[in-house]
Order: C-alpha cells, then sequence, then structure tokens
C-alpha cells in the first residue's frame, strides 16, 4: 500500500506543472495565394515609388530653399556697396565744381568693399600676370611678341578671373607672350 501511495503521490508532481492533455499552441500556416501574393508586391512596389517621388519632391524643394537663402545673405551683404555706389554717383553729379578725386577715393572704396564681400563669401580672385599660360584658368585674347619672355607668359590681364571652392566661375582673359621670330604673318 505505501508503494501504491508513493506511486500517486510522484504522478500528482508530475502532474503539479500543467495537465498533460493540455499541447502546445501550434502555428497556423496559411498559404497564400500567387494572385495575392503578387497583389501585396504590387503595392509595396507602388508604396515605395510613391515614398522615393515624395523624397525627391521634398529633396528639391530644400535644395531650392537653400539656394534662396543663401542668395538673400549674399544679396543683403552687396545692399551697402550699392549705397556707397549710389552715394559716389550723387556727389559726382550733385557737386558743381568736380572734384574727380574724391569721386575716384570713392569708387576705390566701392570696389574695395567688393572684393572684402567676394572674400567673405570664399570667391578667389585670379590674376595670374607673369604666370605660365594654364587653359584651365586662363582665355587667351591675343598674344604679345616678346624677346624679354618666355613664349606661353601671361604679359597683361584683361579682365580677373574668379574661382569659388576650386570650381572655375570665370577664366582670366589675359594676353599671352610670343616670341618675335613666331610671330605669324596676317
Amino acid at each position: 500500500m505505501e508503494e501504491e501511495n508513493k506511486e500517486v503521490a510522484e504522478g500528482e508532481e508530475d502532474n503539479k506543472g500543467g495537465s498533460e492533455d493540455i499541447t502546445p499552441k501550434e502555428e497556423i500556416k496559411v498559404e497564400i495565394s500567387p494572385e495575392e501574393k503578387i497583389k501585396e508586391l504590387e503595392d509595396k512596389l507602388l508604396r515605395t515609388v510613391a515614398e522615393m517621388d515624395n523624397m525627391r519632391k521634398r529633396s528639391d524643394k530644400e535644395r531650392s530653399e537653400a539656394y534662396k537663402i543663401g542668395a538673400s545673405i549674399f544679396i543683403k551683404d552687396m545692399l551697402p556697396i550699392i549705397d556707397n555706389l549710389q552715394r559716389a554717383l550723387t556727389s559726382f553729379v550733385d557737386d558743381e565744381g568736380l572734384d574727380t578725386k574724391s569721386f575716384v577715393d570713392g569708387t576705390n572704396a566701392i570696389l574695395r568693399d567688393f572684393e572684402s564681400l567676394l572674400d567673405k563669401t570664399g570667391v578667389k580672385t585670379i590674376n595670374p600676370e607673369g604666370e605660365k599660360f594654364d587653359p584651365n584658368f586662363h582665355e587667351a585674347m591675343f598674344e604679345i611678341p616678346s624677346d624679354d619672355h618666355e613664349a606661353g607668359v601671361i604679359l597683361q590681364v584683361i579682365e580677373q578671373g574668379y574661382v569659388l571652392e576650386n570650381r572655375l566661375l570665370r577664366a582670366a582673359k589675359v594676353g599671352v607672350s610670343t616670341k618675335k621670330d613666331e610671330e605669324k604673318p596676317n
């Protein structure tokens, strides 16, 4: 009898964790038909395309806004220079006695303001007089025959060039030396 009680007691201990009749949940697998899978993939594709289009539009709008902000900052910095130019012209016209020295001084001050603004925005000036001609940064406007310089040296700068962040804004327009004996007949 004691053995039977032991077996019953052991059986009760085994069942303390739960009933043996309860089975673990089985995963329910749902078969998706090929048509439904195609519809699902088409929907994902359309959503992805729409998302990419929205991202492109948002990027274009942000780029446009950044350009407008940059342009407005540059123009705001230009306004004092324009004011100085207008004052110089007014003083030149209003004075009965033409004082060309004050006009030239005023114009030089405006030029310094322009150069300061260009420097502030990162624009570098190309003034290559005396340098070797480089077609990447210089535009030859004419040749100057010379025995004093080797061929290809810039002897005259017609218009300075400008570079922003290693990007050429405008090539310097220059006159380049040639040897007198290399001069070509017209």
